[in-house]
């Protein structure tokens, strides 16, 4: 296991209770607005994955919303609206158990059924509903969000071009790209207090 590029000054030292192992470098500690951690690499993702989640994601702070992004799971084809493969079944299956341990006040996907498939078996696991949104209404959704589930948690499935659209915004930077096709493992956990005043924890799950 791996712990590279940039650790904030926040969360160093509720991610190294985890005992990552030896890293390959010493975390470099950086102060600004908004801190990214690029990547997380784990091998087992169970156990050590979920303390981390549980421990990143800021709950009862009223100031502080988080937002969780993912790409949808893998799909079964290339076609306009296919399904998910098994892999991808289970990728959700997965997705059920990491989020248990967070209450989430909404999940949201796009109306195409490699979305809603990924989507709606964590909702379901919260008793939740599913809210749906135009791929690049990120914008609509953002403003919704810290307006009405302000301090909450909300999950949000989107496309290999709209998830690094809603990363952008809540950044206020352009660092994110579009995610490569055959990607699908990406895990974002941002804690936001406005536009451009966030922090982005990346997880490969």
């Amino acid at each position: 296991m791996k712990l590279i590029h940039k650790l904030s000054t926040l969360l160093l030292a509720s991610l190294l209770i985890f005992t990552f192992g030896s890293c390959e470098k010493e975390p470099i500690i950086q102060t600004e607005i908004v801190t990214v951690i690029d990547t997380v690499l784990i091998n087992t993702v169970d156990t050590i994955l979920i303390n981390i989640i549980d421990t990143v994601v800021v709950e009862n702070d009223e100031e502080v919303t988080t937002f969780i992004l993912i790409r949808h799971a893998e799909i079964l084809d290339d076609s306009n609206d296919p399904g998910l493969t098994e892999e991808g079944i289970a990728r959700t299956e997965r997705l059920i158990e990491m989020l248990s341990v967070l209450d989430l006040d909404r999940v949201y996907t796009t109306n195409f059924n490699r979305t809603t498939q990924t989507a709606l078996p964590v909702a379901e696991s919260q008793d939740l509903a599913l809210s749906t949104y135009g791929g690049f209404d990120h914008n609509f959704v953002i403003d919704d969000i810290l307006d009405n589930e302000k301090g909450g948690i909300v999950f949000i499935v989107g496309h290999a071009n709209t998830t690094p659209n809603f990363l952008n915004a809540l950044s206020g930077t352009t660092d994110y790209n579009q995610i490569a096709e055959d990607v699908f493992d990406n895990f974002y956990i941002v804690n936001t207090r406005s536009k451009g005043d966030s922090e982005v924890v990346h997880l490969k799950y």
